[in-house]
């Protein structure tokens, strides 16, 4: 059965457009982006995040942005049966104390974080209360968490869909995980994948890909290098995310080809199980 993804933040890690910088700014809704994050909904019900950045409560909420402002949020998001994590960067972590509302909508059960070792160990580092015991402090007020190391390169399933997470590099700014769900692969903060990781991506219903602008950058991938990464990958359907302010969705919806589409937040995409 089919699974949906909701790209709930499709910017980079300032977040879209930012303020002091007027030659920046943009009133297209399509370019007004939050930092990084994504929900995988299942056909029952499941919900799987990917990351679990600073504006996680925000997309929680609304996550398909459409919600009004005033009315009740009836999109949002009560229930999560875990959350893969591609690394420890502020923009893709620092969320993680409002999980602690989903623990609350959920009767106080846990949520499991799936991540590679040193990204889990720098969470607990980060956000010691969100994993002590239940006889310490904090206990009526911490979020309840768990955290399941991921070995690379090795299958494994949450909430009922199967899942391989594999290491990439985000260049000088250390290693991220990438991630393949069914036949849906998402790929940010990257800037050179290994040829390892090939095998675990072929046949790709959609690519979500790193983009963060037209011109090279040491940490992400510009536009030359997403496009050789998606011929070398040759998935049917390609979703750029992570864009910078300099990328307007207007002036380059025209430059993309058949088969690529830049992410707006909110965006829904489906993709087989």
């Amino acid at each position: 059965m089919d699974w949906r993804i909701v790209l709930t933040g499709t910017g980079t890690s300032h977040g879209n457009p930012p303020w002091g910088y007027p030659d920046w700014w943009s009133t297209d809704p399509r370019d007004l982006r939050r930092r990084s994050g994504a929900i995988l909904l299942g056909p029952r019900g499941e919900v799987v995040l990917l990351d679990v950045g600073p504006d996680l409560l925000h997309q929680l909420r609304d996550p398909f942005r459409t919600w009004d402002g005033r009315s009740y949020p009836s999109d949002c998001i009560v229930r999560c049966d875990g959350v893969l994590l591609t690394h420890d960067h502020a923009d893709h972590c620092h969320g993680l104390n409002d999980l602690r509302h989903v623990n609350r909508l959920m009767g106080g059960k846990d949520i499991p974080i799936h991540g590679a070792a040193g990204h889990l160990e720098a969470l607990r580092t980060m956000f010691p209360y969100c994993f002590i015991t239940a006889l310490e402090a904090y206990q009526h007020a911490r979020p309840a968490l768990t955290t399941a190391t991921l070995e690379m390169d090795q299958p494994f399933t949450l909430a009922g869909l199967d899942c391989i997470a594999f290491a990439m590099s985000h260049g000088p700014a250390g290693v991220t995980t990438g991630f393949r769900c069914g036949n849906l692969a998402y790929l940010t903060d990257l800037k050179d994948l290994p040829v390892a990781a090939d095998r675990h991506l072929r046949g790709l219903d959609l690519l979500v890909l790193d983009m963060l602008r037209a011109e090279p950058h040491p940490t992400h991938l510009c536009w030359a290098e997403a496009q050789a990464m998606i011929a070398r990958l040759q998935p049917r359907r390609t979703v750029l995310t992570h864009m910078g302010p300099e990328v307007r969705h207007a002036d380059w919806v025209p430059r993309l080809p058949p088969g690529v589409v830049m992410a707006v937040d909110g965006q829904v995409e489906t993709f087989s199980a």
